[in-house]
């Protein structure tokens, strides 16, 4: 058994940002089990948190009932009510759900309730597009395609503050991409929060002629009433929710602009306690989920993790080298890693996150 949190800062908790551009979170316990997750992309922000604020909670507790020390970082139970960030309470959920899987000697899925398939397909992610050419899109898509990848997505990566800027030109990139790929590969499009609802409704519907699989974030996160709009006007399936930070605001998103696909990031939304809360709200309002986690690691295996124990969630999960550089620059941070083999990831049958941190391979890596 594991009776306490050792640490979560200093040498025991690496917080590394490295070659993959990624913050590596190690949890150590009075037994010698770690528990693994990342952070967001701020390494002074976290740090902060951890050293000042949630180490002198947390330190001490038992891992291995991670939703009670949720309930305590995100909603302030027992702990007069200070309420932590959905990512920095989200890094802390996955690590003490990995250290759970560790000590149960069970892989996450199957103490998710169980694995309705470890096999997962993935689409191949690329964005940028506001500052790119049809071309320069189509030779990214054309390189996943040979990676072996039969699922695509671009993204114009265009946010609230920039609405409407190129619509024609994000258009064009599509068509490009949707002529060149086979009718029977999917492959989806990307605003980013880019567009106002006229737009958004005109772009989906010329979107919807080429061939579209779905519509992502249409318009700035925060316009539940305006994603109404654009939903009830189209045909093709709709989706948002990546920076949706708990599962209340997903049964307000539910209600009020009724998408057709819940996306949950699963350190946005925060970590694993609040992602299956939100697939149970899926299921029972018969919503397709589709994850937005898209990097290699320690955040992904546990948004996967999660995601096959779904058993309608039938989509592929995303993925991008985008915000990590190559696959095997991550993959050398792990003994045994987890990743794509020709546009999929197996999971695998060990416990936890199923993932152990090469250590010697993360010092190298480690530039702050």
């Amino acid at each position: 058994t594991v009776s306490q949190l050792r640490s979560v800062e200093g040498r025991d908790a690496q917080m590394a940002v490295g070659a993959t551009g990624r913050l590596i979170v190690q949890v150590f316990t009075d037994e010698g089990v770690v528990g693994i997750a990342e952070g967001g992309r701020h390494l002074n922000v976290f740090r902060a948190y951890l050293e000042d604020l949630i180490k002198p909670l947390i330190v001490g507790m038992s891992p291995v009932q991670p939703r009670q020390i949720w309930e305590m970082l995100a909603l302030g139970v027992g702990q007069r009510a200070t309420r932590f960030p959905s990512q920095i309470v989200g890094a802390i959920d996955v690590a003490c759900w990995d250290i759970t899987g560790k000590v149960a000697g069970l892989p996450l899925y199957a103490l998710l309730g169980g694995a309705a398939r470890t096999e997962i397909p993935l689409y191949w992610s690329r964005g940028n597009g506001w500052c790119k050419t049809p071309e320069e899109m189509l030779e990214e898509i054309q390189d996943g395609y040979e990676k072996g990848f039969r699922a695509f997505k671009v993204r114009m990566d265009w946010r609230d503050y920039r609405q409407d800027s190129n619509p024609a030109n994000d258009l064009a990139i599509f068509r490009k991409c949707r002529e060149w790929l086979p009718d029977d590969v999917p492959l989806s499009f990307d605003a980013n929060c880019g567009y106002s609802v006229s737009t958004a409704i005109e772009q989906g519907r010329r979107l919807e002629e080429l061939g579209i699989a779905h519509f992502e974030e249409p318009l700035p996160q925060y316009d539940l009433r305006g994603l109404r709009q654009v939903v009830d006007a189209l045909d093709c399936a709709v989706s948002t929710g990546e920076q949706e930070i708990s599962a209340w605001r997903f049964r307000d998103l539910m209600d009020l602009a009724n998408p057709d696909i819940l996306q949950p990031d699963i350190l946005n939304v925060g970590g694993l306690s609040q992602v299956m809360r939100v697939y149970e709200m899926a299921v029972a309002n018969n919503k397709v989920v589709m994850p937005h986690s898209p990097n290699i690691g320690a955040n992904s295996a546990a948004s996967l993790h999660a995601y096959s124990t779904v058993t309608n969630a039938v989509r592929p999960h995303e993925f991008s080298e985008e915000f990590t550089g190559p696959t095997e620059w991550v993959a050398e941070l792990f003994v045994d890693p987890i990743v794509p083999e020709d546009g999929k990831i197996k999971l695998p049958d060990r416990p936890g996150l199923g993932l152990e941190l090469d250590q010697k391979a993360l010092s190298k890596a480690v530039v702050s």
